[in-house]
Formats: structure tokens, sequence, C-alpha cells
């Protein structure tokens, strides 16, 4: 008598607890969880999206607020207005740091149920930073 074997979740579907322990570090612990996801449970697509989104996250804002104290330093130089229009433009970073801190909480509440979700923007990041299909291209001589 043949056994069949036990059927695949859907991609949406929920996945039981000891495999959503990671993608919620990921999260609860943003960088370091996500680095220790990826290298204990990395082989989970779960732990891999969520992990990947949470490093991804941080990097966006961390890179939001360095443009800005890049850009905002250089328009600070300008007389009378340079400081008025540099502080203004940190309003920018005010609302990524809202609009990823709430995509955080979504995300977070997402994988304590055990299915996948994107965040916007930050997806974008990871799918550069994680790309699985890159290869190293061999160099061109010149001559």
């Amino acid at each position: 008598m043949q056994q069949n074997p036990p059927p695949k979740p859907a991609p949406n579907s929920e996945v039981e607890a000891s495999k959503r322990i990671f993608a919620v570090l990921a999260y609860i612990v943003p960088v370091l969880g996500g680095i220790i996801g990826l290298a204990v449970d990395g082989r989970n697509p779960l732990t891999r999206n969520h992990a990947q989104q949470s490093i991804a996250t941080v990097l966006a804002l961390l890179m939001s607020f360095l443009l800005w104290a890049a850009v905002g330093y250089l328009i600070g130089l300008a007389p009378i207005l340079g400081p008025i229009v540099s502080i203004s433009l940190f309003s920018l970073v005010v609302a990524m740091l809202i609009f990823l801190a709430i995509n955080w909480i979504i995300s977070l509440l997402v994988a304590l149920r055990g299915r996948e979700r994107t965040i916007p923007f930050a997806n974008r990041i990871a799918g550069r930073l994680f790309r699985e299909d890159r290869k190293a291209k061999p160099l061109k001589a010149t001559g």
C-alpha cells in the first residue's frame, strides 16, 4: 500500500510555529536577527523573505538619513534660506521613518502568522542586495 506524501502548503498558507521563529526574530532584533535567520534557517523561504526585508528596511532608513545629511549639509551652507531648507528636508526623513515603521510592524504581524509580505521600497533594496542569480562576471581585458 502506497502512502501519499503530505500536501505542501500553499505560498500564502500559515506555517508551523517552529518555522516562523527566525522570520519573527528578523524584526524583533533588526539587523542581527536577520543575519542570524539567514545563517541558521536561510533555506526556509519565509525566513529568507522576512530576514532580507528586515535588513533592507534598516538600510533604507539609514540611506535616507545619510542622503539627507549630505544634501542638507551642502544646502545649509547657503546663507539665510540654506538652513531653513535643510531643516525642512528632514521632514522627508521623518516621513520615511514613519512609513517604514508602520510597514515594519505590519510585517512583524504577518511573520507571526507565518505568511510572506513585501515591504514597498525595502523590497527593491532587498532584491538588489540579495539577488541569488548574481554571478561573478569575468573581467574584460583592455588593450
